[in-house]
């Protein structure tokens, strides 16, 4: 796996009074291209949810992963 899709997800409103809270997810992908097709699949929009998505190259070692940030 050469590549990362990174997927930012944020969940909460100031207008509902809710926190916003953040979430990284990293998933490995074997190519730019299958990168970047697979970053499609997260473009859609929710009131309270916004999700960003981005393709970076992999970092030797990296694993996938899910944080709070």
């Amino acid at each position: 796996m050469k590549y990362m899709l990174i997927v930012l997800i944020t969940m909460g409103s100031p207008i509902i009074g809710d926190d916003k809270k953040t979430f990284e997810l990293r998933i490995p992908q074997e190519s730019k291209q299958e990168c970047e097709k697979s970053a499609q699949t997260f473009k859609f929009h929710i009131p309270v949810i916004s999700m960003d998505t981005k393709c970076k190259p992999k970092k030797v070692n990296e694993e996938p992963s899910l944080r709070s940030i």
